[in-house]
């Protein structure tokens, strides 16, 4: 379970990532680039960091893991 980005300008902050590949939902895999931070904006305007998110260009579509999540203890 990891969050994933396919939007580079998306994020505030990047490093290198050792992790060459995540797995998809249909087993794909699909090659990480770099991690980092990417700021939410809640519907009540308050804005939060999502750290270790992964950058994926090659996917369609952004990921948060709820799993990851509430493995943090964040309510869901």
């Amino acid at each position: 379970m990891v969050h994933v980005c396919s939007h580079k300008e998306m994020f505030t902050f990047l490093i290198a990532k050792e992790e060459k590949t995540v797995k998809m939902m249909d087993d794909s895999a699909c090659e990480v680039i770099d991690t980092g931070t990417v700021n939410v904006t809640y519907r009540d305007g308050m804005v939060r960091a999502l750290e270790a998110v992964r950058y994926v260009p090659e996917t369609w579509y952004n990921l948060i893991s709820i799993g990851v999540l509430d493995e943090e203890g964040c309510r869901i």
